[in-house]
């Protein structure tokens, strides 16, 4: 039988293995930046300084909106400005994972394209998608 000491010794170098995935496997949901911040008046504001992934072409990051019930991904998508879509599937409502031209959800395989409209099934409804005003020091969603 293992100790409690050989146990926690080898976790931590399990652990330590992992590190710098994200920089291995920028693809991969882990390595989207997520912006946490509150809603106001039914608008959540991001600072654009706070935020250098939304201005490269095709940059994408997650916002958790505290006082909101679904995350939201933003993308800058180079001929259409930035885009908000909610990253919870209408199939049953897993997180998506953001793909460099899609979402997919983890969960059973529904895949939409960078607006939120349906790619593959099971789901039967594209995502929500929220209204987006860009100012030169802001990127404001509204929630309603």
């Amino acid at each position: 039988m293992a100790s409690r000491r050989n146990f926690l010794k080898t976790l931590a170098a399990t652990a330590a293995g992992f590190t710098g995935i994200t920089t291995v496997l920028p693809g991969c949901a882990g390595a989207i930046a997520t912006y946490r911040t509150e809603a106001k008046n039914g608008v959540v504001r991001i600072q654009r300084a706070e935020v250098p992934e939304l201005e490269m072409p095709n940059g994408v990051i997650n916002v958790r909106a505290g006082n909101f019930p679904e995350p939201i991904i933003l993308r800058n998508l180079p001929e259409h400005g930035i885009v908000a879509v909610s990253s919870m599937c209408t199939h049953r409502g897993c997180e998506l994972r953001a793909l460099p031209n899609s979402l997919q959800c983890p969960c059973h395989g529904s895949e939409y394209d960078e607006f939120g409209q349906i790619l593959n099934g099971p789901a039967t409804k594209p995502l929500r998608r929220f209204e987006v005003e860009e100012t030169e020091q802001a990127v404001l969603i509204k929630l309603s």
